[in-house]
């Protein structure tokens, strides 16, 4: 029995050593998650006109478009309930782009970290800074009486897109704790782990160069005099020298995100097919509407009869 103890004791300790060494493969490009909360939507809407000019919009993902007509969208940002000083917080940020849309204004990386939980839309602001999300995204109520869908004119029909992106990302060139290490990309072409924090001066450092594309990991150097802590840390990261000698070792940002912090996004869009029908864009001109079609058959034979009637009164004058 303690023979049979011994060897499964031993196998779990290999799967667990296995398990750990395998937990990341650094030979892989990562990629982002979508799962964090956040989520933003074009919405595509049409138009009907009502009594006296009014008119209302309704929500059709069929919509679609007429180059120089108007077409008719917004966007809706859901922010979830978390801390202010959430890292997925703090480090989210939107980019709404507008292509063949007039009037429509391109931003990326509006801050928009200081949106408390709810639903807010696109304000389109013209005039906002760049980096000024609470600007650019509003509540139904701070909109007041403003309607949050907007109408812009279709330039072309072929490459019309409204397209808005919400991203959270662990900011790498800002030291964080990884394990028991201390970690930094201070630049494209460099990662360092330390054994303590920057503002402790650290002890033993090691210096991983990279590629500034790809992130394949070309050369390593050590700082220090503890050959344990660079053999702890490759068991850590579950890579060897062999590895990376043999420029098997991608520390992409991406794969360091997933790795030892996080990367998500969430996007979406919206673009219109042409409609084959022609619209009238002068608004002095009466389209005929279902329930018009008897009048102008009614005018249609009249005119039919008028025609044959004086056709048989000329035969009968000859």
């Amino acid at each position: 029995m303690k023979k049979l103890f011994a060897i499964v004791l031993a196998t779990v300790l290999v799967l667990g050593i296995a398990s750990s060494a395998l937990a990341f493969t650094w030979n892989q490009a990562a990629t982002t998650s979508d799962a964090f909360g956040y989520k933003v939507e074009v919405v595509k809407f049409t138009r009907s006109t009502g009594a006296l000019g009014s008119g209302n919009y309704n929500a059709d993902a069929n919509a679609t478009a007429v180059n120089g007509a108007d077409v008719y969208y917004a966007i809706k940002l859901t922010v979830p309930d978390l801390a202010a000083d959430n890292a997925t917080r703090e480090n989210a940020k939107a980019t709404v782009k507008f292509t063949a849309i007039a009037g429509g204004y391109s931003y990326s990386g509006l801050d928009i970290s200081g949106l408390s939980a709810g639903i807010y839309y696109y304000t389109n602001p013209s005039t906002a800074p760049t980096d000024d999300g609470a600007t650019a995204f509003k509540t139904i109520s701070e909109l007041g009486n403003t309607s949050p869908v907007y109408a812009s004119r279709c330039q072309d029909t072929d490459t019309a897109q409204v397209y808005a992106k919400v991203v959270s990302e662990r900011p790498l060139d800002q030291e964080f704790k990884a394990g028991s290490y201390y970690v930094t990309a201070p630049n494209s072409t460099s990662v360092v782990f330390a054994d303590k924090a920057s503002t402790a001066t650290p002890t033993n450092v090691v210096t991983f160069t990279r590629d500034a594309s790809s992130g394949k990991v070309s050369s390593v150097a050590v700082t220090g005099s503890d050959a344990q802590f660079v053999a702890g840390l490759y068991d850590y990261l579950g890579i060897t020298g062999a590895d990376i000698a043999a420029g098997k070792i991608y520390m992409s940002d991406n794969n360091l995100r997933a790795f030892a912090g996080f990367a998500y996004k969430t996007e979406s869009s919206a673009t219109w097919k042409a409609n084959s029908t022609p619209i009238i864009l002068d608004p002095t001109v009466r389209i005929p509407k279902t329930g018009d079609h008897a009048s102008v058959l009614g005018f249609a034979l009249m005119m039919a009869a008028i025609i044959v009637a004086a056709a048989a009164l000329r035969k009968t004058e000859a």
